[in-house]
């Protein structure tokens, strides 16, 4: 039986973000909408019980910019060039030096238009210009910086 004299509790509406906006590093929660451009199977290794395992990276787009996304198993079978999909709770991995959204067991991807108030429209167009993944990133430390040719060390 449900009490009603309990407070109700009002969910706060998801926030989205454009793939442009992505920064690098180990991020997550995550939320986009965005258009498959690509979809392409880099791994599939078949099971001890018959079934398999399916991995693929999927250039995602919006009007922003691109990014790859793994997708595994099936997250891949909705992930079509072409459809609008919705990634919601997806985090930022480093792969080699370059950027990849992975939607782990905590996230979900859907088919746009999913049904939900807060999710907005398909992007209007796709930027594969600028691809975020193709950027090859590197960890600098800053245990001291040069200006002028003097050493500078930062407090601590």
């Amino acid at each position: 039986m449900v009490d009603s004299s309990a407070p109700q509790i009002s969910l706060r509406k998801a926030e989205y973000v454009k793939i442009g906006t992505l920064q690098p590093g180990p991020t997550h929660g995550h939320n986009l909408v965005g258009w498959v451009v690509k979809t392409e199977v880099v791994l599939e290794k078949p099971r001890i019980d018959g079934s398999s395992t399916r991995i693929a990276e999927v250039l995602l787009a919006d009007e922003t910019g691109c990014l790859v996304v793994r997708a595994r198993n099936e997250q891949i079978d909705m992930m079509s060039p072409g459809n609008v999909v919705v990634v919601r709770n997806a985090s930022i991995e480093m792969f080699k030096g370059y950027m990849r959204l992975v939607v782990t067991k905590w996230g979900k991807i859907t088919a746009h238009p999913d049904g939900i108030e807060s999710t907005p429209p398909a992007p209007s167009s796709t930027n594969t210009e600028n691809n975020l993944s193709s950027v090859e990133y590197e960890l600098v430390h800053l245990d001291s910086v040069e200006t002028d040719g003097a050493n500078i060390q930062q407090n601590e």
